[in-house]
């Protein structure tokens, strides 16, 4: 099904994975369209992975409105499904999302839990053209009105009804505009049923575990400058200053494994193809060569 796309990069995954296969063709160009197997077909595992979807989501906007970094992990994102069976599919693949989020736990709610808050205003030049000069009392109606139910209302697409002055005035989907907060130390967002809290606190712990990661993205970049191959095997070097010696002495066994390092040590006692990096208060000196 790539192939029409990107033909090239399809051939080369072609030959890697079937290419010595007896019996297949000599190229991904030559091989009949998929067939559908009406066996293979799970309904529940696709509505499974659509909730998951919309969980993951609505987390990664999150993560953007808080400008927390990728690499960071978080302690755990708080979610609020429609409906149990939502709920279900999301903790079937929980570990999923956290992955996909970097998050240690996923954790349900009920409801908001006052995580959120709602400001809703009316869209004016659509309702000013049928109510004109009540809309002052429009305004006000909807300041005093549930915000959180009227975001529910307008979240399903139903329309909803109000007093105002005496007069009961109904709202459209399109009529009013929600606008959505989050709670301190929260970043949330809301939509199709779902809410999702991500708590944005960080501890000593997580500070450490998420340099950790910056570290061994940065030893990753220093291969690729100094022209190793993917499986070369390194002997790695890192000295710092700020919170790098904690996080080495923390994490030293995961930095050298994702680097492929054969040993840690500081970055003196290596006599190689070296860089600087910092982060923050961090500041962190590589050195590696090939392990011999």
């Amino acid at each position: 099904m790539m192939a029409p796309f990107m033909p090239f990069l399809s051939e080369a995954i072609y030959r890697n994975l079937a290419g010595n296969l007896p019996d297949s063709p000599g190229s991904v160009h030559l091989t009949a369209w998929p067939e559908v197997e009406p066996g293979c077909l799970d309904d529940q595992l696709v509505y499974e992975m659509d909730m998951v979807q919309q969980v993951v989501g609505l987390g990664r906007t999150t993560r953007e409105e808080s400008r927390v970094r990728v690499r960071q992990p978080l302690s755990r994102l708080l979610v609020s499904a429609p409906d149990e069976r939502a709920r279900a599919a999301v903790s079937k693949h929980a570990r999923q999302v956290e992955e996909e989020l970097n998050v240690k736990a996923v954790e349900f709610i009920h409801g908001d839990s006052n995580l959120v808050s709602y400001r809703v205003t009316p869209d004016f030049p659509r309702l000013g053209k049928r109510h004109g000069r009540l809309m002052p009392a429009i305004k006000d109606a909807l300041a005093q009105a549930d915000a959180a139910w009227i975001a529910g209302e307008v979240a399903a697409g139903r329309s909803f009804t109000l007093d105002v002055e005496g007069r009961d005035v109904t709202f459209g989907p399109g009529d009013c505009r929600v606008q959505t907060g989050s709670a301190e130390g929260y970043a949330c967002a809301v939509d199709g049923g779902f809410m999702v809290a991500l708590d944005t606190g960080l501890d000593d712990e997580l500070v450490l575990e998420g340099l950790a990661r910056e570290i061994v993205r940065s030893v990753q970049d220093a291969r690729k400058s100094a022209g190793l191959e993917v499986s070369d095997r390194i002997v790695l070097g890192i000295s710092g200053t700020g919170p790098v010696p904690e996080a080495l002495r923390a994490h030293g066994e995961y930095i050298a494994a994702e680097t492929l390092a054969t040993r840690l040590v500081d970055a003196d006692a290596v006599d190689g193809w070296s860089a600087e990096r910092s982060l923050e208060d961090a500041c962190w000196r590589i050195a590696l060569a090939r392990a011999g």
